[in-house]
């Protein structure tokens, strides 16, 4: 029996393309493999020219590409030599743990078991104290810009030596941070968080909720002090101006005993007398005049003031006018317009 073209064509096909697959796989795969072989060899070049950070960068970036044990290896012992002494312990775990499975990793296991033990009484600690009043909803611990898992708040954690920035934050409040240095070997260095201070609300920060009024603008309620000094200017001017009329009325009467209210003198020294009383008194009037007219214009401009600076916005419009007025009964002030 003859087996159809089509299928045949067709086993042909699903066979290159599986291979072509597993080809493309072992390429990329061998390709991986080169790359982490040139940075393991780099990186051990590095190490012996006394290069020792720029060592530990090539060790890892080998071990990225491929998790070799011997790789985990020597970034573990590049660590120790450049004072990471947390990482290198971390790593050196790490070797003795994947050991447990490969017979043929069984030396890496005992040396890396060792070397972690002899590290672990060198090792500095940070703690982090984050108090119940402080643990906020969605607060967040930030080292050097990397998120802290919350189970390691409030626990001793085996950390490099170094300068670190612990950042707090949290939606809704004030964030919070400090800087803390530790030692490379045998510190302990603990930061505590404080209580978080709520932000403003929006509407605080605009002006005020909606059952609060807006303050009222410094324009639209003058001080009253200007008015008080007018008023009492004005009131001590006017007093003033009585006093002299009071005094110019006396003058007045001390001529008219001389002389008599028709002013006829008996003798010359009589008349000269009469005559300086008589200068005496006008003098006097008009200074009361003058003065107790600039104490009512003064008077009158502070009861402007006093109003105006009362809270009340007056309208864009408003015009006071204030007028001193003379005349033979007196002195007055004519004050017009609108607030």
């Amino acid at each position: 029996m003859r087996t159809p073209r089509r299928f045949i064509s067709a086993g042909v096909v699903a066979a290159v393309a599986v291979a072509s697959i597993s080809l493309s796989f072992h390429t990329a795969q061998a390709q991986e493999s080169a790359g982490a072989e040139q940075l393991f060899r780099q990186g051990k070049k590095l190490l012996s020219e006394g290069k020792t950070a720029e060592a530990c960068k090539a060790f890892e970036g080998s071990y990225r590409k491929d998790g070799a044990i011997t790789t985990l290896m020597n970034l573990a012992d590049c660590r120790e030599k450049n004072g990471e002494l947390a990482s290198a312990w971390g790593y050196f775990l790490d070797v003795e743990r994947l050991g447990r499975d490969k017979a043929d990793a069984a030396a890496f296991r005992g040396v890396a078991k060792d070397r972690a033990g002899k590290l672990e009484g060198r090792l500095s600690y940070l703690i982090v104290n984050v108090p119940s009043d402080a643990n906020v909803e969605g607060l967040q611990i930030m080292r050097n810009g990397v998120a802290v898992d919350p189970a390691e708040w409030n626990t001793d954690i085996p950390i490099d030596g170094g300068t670190y920035q612990i950042e707090g934050k949290a939606p809704g409040y004030e964030a919070w941070s400090t800087t803390v240095t530790v030692a490379t070997e045998k510190d302990k260095k603990s930061v505590n968080v404080p209580r978080f201070r709520a932000r403003p609300s929006t509407e605080t920060i605009v002006g005020g909720t909606e059952n609060e009024p807006d303050p009222v603008p410094a324009e639209s309620a003058p001080s009253r002090g200007p008015a008080v000094v007018l008023l009492g200017g004005g009131g001590a001017m006017v007093l003033a101006g009585l006093t002299l009329g009071y005094l110019a009325q006396q003058k007045y009467g001390e001529a008219e005993d001389r002389c008599g209210t028709d002013h006829v003198c008996d003798t010359i020294e009589d008349q000269m007398a009469a005559q300086e009383l008589t200068d005496a008194a006008r003098l006097r009037g008009n200074l009361s005049t003058v003065v107790t007219a600039a104490g009512v214009v003064g008077i009158g401009v502070g009861v402007v003031l006093w109003v105006r600076g009362s809270g009340r916005k007056s309208r864009p419009d408003a015009a006071v006018h204030v007028r001193p007025t003379l005349s033979p009964d007196g002195v007055g002030l004519a004050i017009g317009g609108s607030l």
